[in-house]
C-alpha cells in the first residue's frame, strides 16, 4: 500500500512534543529555524506545548514557520498527534498534495546539524517508502551530567540486538525522535494513538506510542525502513536518571513519566548482576520487535527457522494470534497483545529466543 513512487518532498513539517522541556526545546526550535533557512522545501515547525512550560512560547523565535499548538491532555501520543493534525489540515486547507509532504517527528530536547532538513529531503527524495527511521544517539546536551562511558557503550550493545531481532519481521520501532513519515500515510495510520493501561484499577498514559506507530503502519500494508541519516543527538537524561532500569527496561513499563519526575538516580553499577539486567533487556527487545509483531499478525522470514531450529521456532510460530487488526480499537488490541507478550511463559520464550539469536548457551 505505498502512497507513491519516489518523488522529491513538496513539504517538510517538523513536530516536536514538549513538557517540561522549557530551554531544550528552545533551542532545538532555534537550531530547526536555522536548519529550514537552507532546506530547499517549504517547512513548518510545530511544537506542541504539553505542558508545563511556563512562558514557553514568549522564548520563541519569531519566525511565521514556528506555530505553537497547546495539547491539555497529557501524553506523547496526544502531543504527537496534537502536531501531525495541525500539519495535515493546515496543507489540506492550502491544498498541499499529502502524498508529497512529510512529517519529521522529533523529541524536544533534540541536538542536529544545520544541514538536517536538507538531509532529510534529499533522503526522502530517493525512498518508495512510507516511514523512514533514522538514528537518534543518546548524548549529555550542554548543560547535562555527563553519560558514564561503560553506561553509554552498555547501552549501544543492548539496542544493537535491535535490527538484528527486526531483520525477521522487518522494522517495526520507528522511534518517536528522528523518523519522517508521508502526511497521507501519518492520516492513514490514525497518527500516533496514545497507549493506556488499568494499573491497579487506574488508568495511566503509559509509553509506547511511536512503537506502536510503526507495527500499525505495518500492519495497513505500509513500508518501514531504516536509513544511515541523517542523525541527530537526543538527551541522555532518562538513561542517566537510571542505567540501570533503563538497560532492563523497567523504565517504560508502567505509567509514563516525564524525565524530570524521576526523583531517584541509583547508583551505578545496579545491585542487579551485569548478566541478568543485560539478559532481561535483551528479552524485552526480542519480545517487542520479534515476538509482538508475530503476535500482532505480521509473517516472518523463513529463514528464522534455521536460526531458532526446528523446536523453537515451531514453539514461537504456533502462538496463537491475535484476532483484530490496526484498524480497529487499536488501544484496546493492544493492551491483550501487551498482556499476553509479558505473561511468563510468552517472555520467558523471547529469552529464549533472545538467547539462540545472539548465540548465548540456554
Amino acid at each position: 500500500m505505498t502512497a507513491g513512487r519516489a518523488r522529491a518532498p513538496t513539504e517538510l513539517g517538523v513536530l516536536l512534543p514538549a513538557h517540561r522541556d522549557g530551554e531544550p526545546a528552545r533551542e532545538a526550535v532555534r537550531a530547526l529555524v536555522g536548519a529550514a533557512d537552507r532546506a530547499e522545501v517549504p517547512v513548518t515547525i510545530v511544537v506542541a506545548d504539553n505542558g508545563g512550560n511556563e512562558g514557553f512560547a514568549g522564548g520563541l523565535p519569531t519566525d511565521p514557520r514556528v506555530r505553537v499548538v497547546e495539547v491539555a491532555r497529557r501524553g506523547p501520543g496526544y502531543a504527537r498527534t496534537a502536531a501531525s493534525r495541525y500539519l495535515v489540515e493546515g496543507w489540506r486547507r492550502r491544498g498541499v498534495p499529502l502524498e508529497g509532504a512529510w512529517i519529521v517527528s522529533l523529541d524536544a530536547d533534540v541536538d542536529l546539524a544545520v544541514d538536517f532538513l536538507e538531509a532529510w529531503a534529499d533522503a526522502l527524495a530517493t525512498t518508495d517508502a512510507d516511514v523512514l527511521c533514522a538514528p537518534a544517539h543518546f548524548a549529555s546536551l550542554p548543560g547535562e551530567p555527563p553519560l558514564l562511558e561503560d553506561v553509554r557503550a552498555a547501552s549501544d550493545w543492548l539496542w544493537s540486538h535491535t535490527a538484528w531481532f527486526e531483520r525477521f519481521v522487518g522494522v517495526v520501532n520507528v522511534g518517536g525522535c528522528n523518523h519522517a513519515v508521508r502526511a497521507s500515510v501519518c492520516e492513514a495510520n490514525d497518527h500516533y494513538v496514545q497507549p493506556v493501561e488499568a494499573i491497579d484499577g487506574v488508568e495511566h498514559v503509559v509509553p509506547g506510542d511511536d512503537w506502536d506507530f510503526g507495527l500499525r503502519a505495518r500492519l495497513r500494508g505500509f513500508r518501514v525502513e531504516r536509513i544511515p541519516g541523517p542523525a541527530c543527538r537526543t538527551s541522555a537524561r532518562r538513561i542517566a536518571r537510571d542505567p540501570g532500569g533503563f538497560l532492563a527496561g523497567w523504565t517504560y513499563e508502567g505509567p509514563f513519566r516525564s524525565v524530570l519526575e524521576i526523583e531517584h538516580r541509583p547508583a551505578w553499577p545496579p545491585r542487579e548482576a551485569w548478566p541478568a539486567l543485560a539478559d532481561r533487556g535483551r528479552t524485552r527487545i526480542a519480545a517487542h520487535f520479534l515476538l509482538k509483531p508475530l503476535l500482532a499478525g505480521l509473517l516472518p522470514q523463513p529463514s528464522l527457522r534455521w536460526f531458532l531450529g526446528d523446536a523453537l521456532c515451531d514453539h514461537v510460530l504456533g502462538l496463537e494470534r491475535f484476532e483484530g487488526s490496526a484498524s480497529g480499537d487499536w488501544v484496546e488490541f493492544r493492551r491483550k497483545l501487551v498482556a499476553r507478550l509479558f505473561e511468563p511463559e510468552v517472555f520467558d520464550l523471547a529469552g529464549r529466543v533472545a538467547r539462540r539469536l545472539c548465540g548465548v548457551p540456554s
